[in-house]
């Protein structure tokens, strides 16, 4: 069964989120496929509700008090070129997440803007069509004075390979280690 998010209305507005209903993608590695099914979290488009918040409320979200936000929606529009470009290139590793920091530039006398889209990578039997599932758990905006922690990077096809075998790649937690920034 494929999960849909469908269309959000905020009075006279609509926001299509079908472009974060669940995919299956494929990654080549070594001549063979592996399929992996992609998976989207309400908060790549919510976020926690502030005080005095007016913003309308989303109906299913996990958060406690999810808020739609129109900044999330819009820039995960583009989530799937992130995805592309991962799949066939490096992720950088959290603490307990793989994460994709992709670097925006930002206009002349700002700082630069990160778009972080934290995801888990698992061997998945609970659908036929993938053999790995893929839970993106958020995705958000971060100017670059606020660090996200990353642990050094892997090529996407090696934590696949890694997960298929149930492992995962060792983290760097040295001091002097790359950076995304």
């Amino acid at each position: 069964m494929t999960a849909t998010w469908g269309i959000f209305e905020i009075e006279e507005k609509s926001f299509d989120l079908c472009h974060l209903d669940e995919k299956v993608i494929s990654v080549e590695i070594g001549g063979e496929q592996h399929t992996i099914l992609v998976e989207f979290s309400d908060h790549c488009f919510t976020e926690d509700a502030l005080p005095g918040d007016e913003r309308p409320k989303f109906p299913s979200s996990t958060r406690n008090d999810g808020r739609f936000c129109v900044q999330r929606y819009e820039s995960s529009l583009n989530i799937w070129e992130h995805i592309d470009r991962a799949a066939r290139g490096l992720v950088w590793l959290g603490e307990s997440d793989r994460c994709l920091v992709v670097k925006l530039t930002a206009e002349e006398g700002q700082d630069p803007l990160h778009y972080v889209i934290p995801f888990t990578l698992e061997r998945w039997k609970g659908d036929k069509r993938a053999k790995l599932r893929m839970r993106v758990r958020s995705a958000f905006m971060r100017d670059s004075s606020r660090r996200v922690a990353t642990f050094g990077q892997v090529k996407f096809a090696t934590l696949v390979e890694l997960t298929l075998k149930g492992g995962s790649p060792r983290r760097n937690y040295d001091r002097n280690r790359k950076k995304p920034w």
